[in-house]
């Protein structure tokens, strides 16, 4: 019933406080308040106890019956010694500090000094204790890691190495592998989305999207190839904001280096099946020559092609056929020649640029029978980095007088040359600069060896 009666008081003198009317004044009213009992508080702001007040906040203290204020504003003291303002009516007292409350203790001090009214002294003396805490500042976010993938051109076109830019620098970023090389930057923090994508830029300007794969993890993913050695620079402006709050407080900049670039594609290794070279096997030429029985290929890059005696195959046919039988039909190794390239290629391209001609002598009809891709990629774009071709001559013991005979199961080898004498005959192997690599780029000269058949 107390707690009611008091209730019901504070609205009362609110009400007064806050209305004039026939009835009187406020202060004709709040005298009527004023009894023989001693002045109480009713509420102290911040309460006894209280921690991690906020630095700004403002002393407030309610009394239950109208007092002589100015007796408890000489009776109130804050300790550590403050100075401020004082905000008053008869049963308030607001005490209004100069400036933020440093961390630390604090004590609210109010004597029997302060009186009502009819001059009775407060029943006690009151000492409020609260800890102001400091302000959380929350940290700046910043990159934490800003991933590009760097190489030299083979390493590029295996997937390079990933290096984090804030660590060291970065000269030989890849243009792309195949696709433009993405860059992946991770935040200290979760971020605003759409502040990084107004806030990020490349100098030069090339044309990106980001990808998000976490709130602080964003991928940015080109929609063109950058240049090769050139200096790009990555900027993010101040301002951004981090989810919780927080801003970039300095931009942040990071420049690279981008590498020697995109290659045209270009003919590694030359040789026949049955020398069971190729890519991941043994892919390195003779620098003497060789033949299709030999350990090595014919021919691999950074040596001189030699004259076509030092490079012997063997025609697959072996003259045994007759019209209309499939003798010397079978696909023979000897004569199906192999060619691996320095990074993934277009299919088509190779098949279409491909030609084999006899040229001691001329008689001949060649056509390509077959083919073989191995080393390919099963995603996108597909490109493939060996072909074993199987090629079919129209002069061919298996042949007759049908070239490709489908009676026969057609057929797959070159003429019989196991009684050709030295020198004879010669044949040559072309491959045109149509052959594209999965990136586009053409090759820049044509591949030409020639051979001679033994």
């Amino acid at each position: 019933m107390k707690t009611l009666q008091i209730v019901f008081s504070i609205h009362c003198i609110f009400f007064i406080l806050n209305c004039h009317s026939k009835l009187g004044t406020s202060k004709d009213w709040l005298s009527l308040f004023v009894n023989e009992n001693p002045p109480k508080v009713i509420s102290f702001s911040p309460s006894s106890g209280s921690e991690f007040v906020s630095p700004k906040t403002e002393i407030t203290i309610l009394w239950d019956q109208p007092m002589e204020i100015q007796s408890c504003v000489t009776a109130f003291s804050l300790e550590p010694n403050t100075k401020g303002i004082f905000d008053t009516t008869e049963i308030t007292l607001k005490f209004i500090p100069n400036q933020d409350l440093l961390p630390g203790g604090y004590v609210i001090r109010l004597t029997k000094q302060c009186e009502n009214k009819k001059g009775k002294d407060l029943d006690r003396v009151y000492s409020i204790p609260f800890r102001v805490g400091a302000i959380e500042s929350l940290s700046s976010p910043s990159i934490d890691s800003l991933l590009i993938s760097t190489g030299d051109t083979d390493e590029c076109l295996s997937g390079g190495n990933i290096t984090n830019r804030i660590l060291e620098e970065v000269n030989s970023a890849c243009v792309g592998i195949p696709d433009p090389s993405p860059i992946t930057i991770r935040f200290s923090k979760p971020m605003n989305e759409r502040e990084v994508q107004l806030g990020l830029r490349l100098e030069p300007y090339v044309s990106y999207r980001l990808e998000w794969l976490e709130p602080n993890l964003v991928r940015i993913v080109f929609d063109e190839y950058l240049e090769s050695q050139t200096r790009y620079r990555l900027i993010l402006a101040s301002g951004v904001s981090a989810l919780d709050g927080s801003k970039i407080s300095q931009p942040i900049q990071f420049d690279f280096f981008m590498g020697e670039g995109i290659k045209p594609p270009e003919v590694i290794g030359f040789g026949v099946a049955s020398q069971s070279c190729g890519l991941g096997i043994q892919e390195i030429g003779s620098i003497t020559g060789a033949r299709w029985d030999s350990g090595t290929c014919f021919w691999s890059r950074g040596l001189a092609i030699l004259s076509p005696h030092f490079y012997q195959f063997r025609g697959g046919d072996d003259g045994s056929g007759e019209s209309g039988s499939p003798s010397a039909c079978a696909d023979v190794a000897t004569d199906n020649i192999k060619l691996f390239f320095d990074q993934y290629v277009d299919p088509i391209s190779v098949i279409t640029s491909s030609r084999l001609t006899k040229i001691s002598p001329p008689t001949s009809n060649i056509r390509l029978s077959t083919w073989e891709w191995s080393f390919c990629q099963t995603v996108y774009p597909y490109g493939c980095r060996e072909v074993t071709y199987s090629f079919a001559e129209s002069e061919a013991s298996c042949n007759g007088s049908l070239f490709g005979n489908n009676s026969t199961g057609g057929d797959f080898n070159l003429s019989n040359s196991v009684w050709a004498p030295n020198f004879y005959p010669y044949y040559e192997f072309r491959l045109d600069t149509e052959v594209r690599s999965v990136t586009g780029k053409r090759m820049s000269s044509p591949f030409v060896i020639q051979m001679e058949a033994k």
